[in-house]
C-alpha cells in the first residue's frame, strides 16, 4: 500500500462538505482550494488501496473513470483521502437524453467487468454518479467501488434493472419523457411501468413473464462472485442492444433540417444571421458558451469549432439526442442538457439539487430565435427574460430581437402589448446590466415578408 510521506489533518467540522453526499458509509464528497477530494473507509478503502497496489489508477482513466490519485491529507474516522480531478458542471439524470442514459448504462457494464476481474464491483447503479464532460460519460463516485468476493452476490443488480434497463425499455417504446420523469421524482423505474397497458389478464401474464426472465439473473447472481457479475454484465448488455433508441418527431426536431453545414469560415449558402453569429462568436475572447433554446445545435457546433466549451440547452429530448449523438461522433466539447432557464424545474432525484440557472453560467450565452416565445407564449416580461440571461453570464450576450409585426408573431395572434416588447425596451433593460449594446443583421422573418430580425449583442 502506498502512503503518503506527510499529511495534512483537516478538522471535519470545517470541511465543505458536499450536501449530496452524506449517504455512502465508505466515503464522502467534500471540496477545498477549489479542488474535489474523497474521505475514504472501510470496504471503498481497501478497494482504493488495491486499485492503487495493482498499479490500475493510470488506467482507470481510460475506463472513463475521473482521474484520481492518493492526497496527503487525513481526516479522522476515514482511512484516506483521494483528490479527483475537477470536472465541468453536468446535466442530472433528469436532463439526460436517451442515448445519454444508454451509454451510461452500457459504461457501468463495461466498468463492473473490468473491475471483477481484480475482485472489485461497484455497490450503485445509478446514474447519478456519473458526469459528462462535453459528450463523454464519466464514472466518478469511488466510494461505490467495493470488493467482490468468491461466492458474493454482485450487488447492483437490482439496481441496474431500475435505474437503467426498465427506463431504456420504456424509452425503446416511445415513453421517454415518462422515464426520465420517474429517474427525477423517484430515482427508479418499476417492472410494472414498463408493461404495456393491457387488461388485467394480459398485464399479469407479461409481468410473470418478466419475472420469470429476472429469475434467471438472480440464479446466476445466487453463484456469487466474479465469474457471475461478468456473465451478468453481458446478459445486460444484450438486454440493451434488444431496445434501439426511436428518434420520435417533435414539433421541433426538424427545424434546421435545411441548415446548411457548419464550420469555422461562412460559407456562400449560410443567411444572414447565420454569417452574423459567426462573426460574433469569432470576436469572443474564447471561454464557455451557453447556447439557450439550442434545438439540434447548429450554433453549438459552430461555436465548438471555434473552440469554445458550449453547454447546449433545449427542452426537446429529440433534439438534445441528436445534438448529443453528433457531438460524440465528432469529439465536439459540447454538454447537452435537456433543460431550460425559462421552464418550471423537473424532478432532480431523491436529494435536492442546485438549479439550472446556478449550475450552469458562462462567460457568454446565446439565445436565438428564443425571447418572442417566452414573452408571447409563455408571459414573461422582457424584464424578466434579461434578469435571468444576465445572471447566467459573465461577459457577452448574444439575444436575437424578433419584432412584433414578424410573420411568426402575427400568425400566433396573441394579444400582448406591443408597446412593452419594443426594441428601445430591450435596449433599456439590457443596459442595467450590460453597458454596451451593438447591432447586427438577423434573417428575414419568413419568405413572403421583408420584416427584419435584429441580434443585439450585449457586454459587460
Amino acid at each position: 500500500m502506498s502512503t503518503p510521506t506527510s499529511t495534512t489533518q483537516l478538522d471535519f467540522s470545517s470541511i465543505d462538505w458536499s450536501p449530496h453526499s452524506f449517504e455512502d458509509p465508505g466515503g464522502r464528497l467534500f471540496w477545498k482550494d477549489g479542488r474535489v477530494f474523497r474521505a475514504l473507509r472501510g470496504d471503498s478503502a481497501a478497494a482504493f488501496c488495491r486499485l492503487e497496489d495493482a498499479g490500475l489508477l493510470e488506467e482507470m482513466p481510460k475506463w472513463n473513470i475521473v482521474k484520481t490519485w492518493r492526497s496527503d491529507a487525513q481526516i479522522e474516522g476515514y482511512d484516506l483521502v483521494v483528490e479527483h480531478e475537477a470536472l465541468p458542471p453536468s446535466p442530472l439524470v433528469s436532463e439526460w437524453s436517451p442515448r445519454m442514459l444508454r451509454d451510461a448504462a452500457l459504461l457501468f457494464l463495461e466498468i463492473s467487468t473490468k473491475l471483477a476481474a481484480h475482485g472489485l464491483q461497484l455497490q450503485d447503479s445509478h446514474g447519478w454518479n456519473m458526469m459528462f464532460a462535453g459528450a463523454q460519460v464519466r464514472y466518478i463516485d469511488f466510494s461505490s467501488i467495493i470488493p467482490l468476493s468468491a461466492g458474493e452476490n454482485w450487488k447492483p443488480l437490482n439496481e441496474f434493472l431500475n435505474c437503467f434497463l426498465h427506463p431504456l425499455q420504456l424509452i425503446h417504446r416511445q415513453a421517454a419523457d415518462y422515464a426520465f420523469f420517474l429517474l427525477g421524482r423517484d430515482n427508479w423505474v418499476p417492472v410494472e411501468a414498463t408493461i404495456p397497458l393491457l387488461n388485467s389478464l394480459q398485464f399479469e401474464w407479461m409481468r410473470k413473464r418478466r419475472q420469470r426472465e429476472y429469475a434467471k439473473l438472480m440464479a446466476i447472481n445466487e453463484q456469487g462472485g466474479p465469474p457471475a457479475a461478468i456473465r451478468l454484465a453481458e446478459m445486460l448488455r444484450n438486454q440493451i442492444q434488444k431496445c434501439p433508441i426511436p428518434r420520435p418527431q417533435t414539433r421541433w426536431s426538424h427545424y434546421a433540417g435545411s441548415f446548411p453545414e457548419p464550420g469555422t469560415q461562412p460559407q456562400p449558402d449560410w443567411n444572414e444571421k447565420q454569417q452574423s453569429v459567426a462573426k460574433i462568436l469569432k470576436s469572443l475572447d474564447g471561454g464557455t458558451l451557453l447556447d439557450v433554446g439550442c434545438n439540434t445545435g447548429w450554433y453549438s457546433v459552430l461555436a465548438a469549432q471555434l473552440d469554445l466549451s458550449v453547454v447546449s440547452m433545449d427542452t426537446d429530448r429529440t433534439c438534445i439526442d441528436d445534438l448529443y449523438r453528433h457531438a460524440k461522433q465528432h469529439d465536439l466539447a459540447i454538454t447537452p442538457v435537456v433543460g431550460s432557464f425559462f421552464s418550471p424545474a423537473i424532478a432532480h432525484g431523491p436529494r435536492f439539487y442546485d438549479p439550472l440557472e446556478k449550475r450552469f453560467q458562462a462567460d457568454h450565452t446565446l439565445m436565438l430565435a428564443l425571447a418572442h416565445h417566452l414573452f408571447f407564449k409563455q408571459g414573461y416580461e422582457v424584464s424578466s427574460i434579461v434578469e435571468i440571461a444576465a445572471a447566467v453570464t459573465r461577459k457577452t450576450l448574444v439575444l436575437e430581437y424578433v419584432p412584433g409585426n414578424d410573420y411568426w408573431i402575427e400568425q400566433w395572434n396573441v394579444p400582448h402589448r406591443q408597446s412593452d416588447y419594443a426594441m428601445d425596451v430591450w435596449k433599456r433593460e439590457l443596459n442595467r446590466f450590460f453597458p454596451n449594446i451593438e447591432s447586427y443583421p438577423s434573417e428575414r422573418s419568413h419568405e413572403s415578408s421583408d420584416v427584419q430580425r435584429t441580434i443585439l449583442v450585449a457586454t459587460r
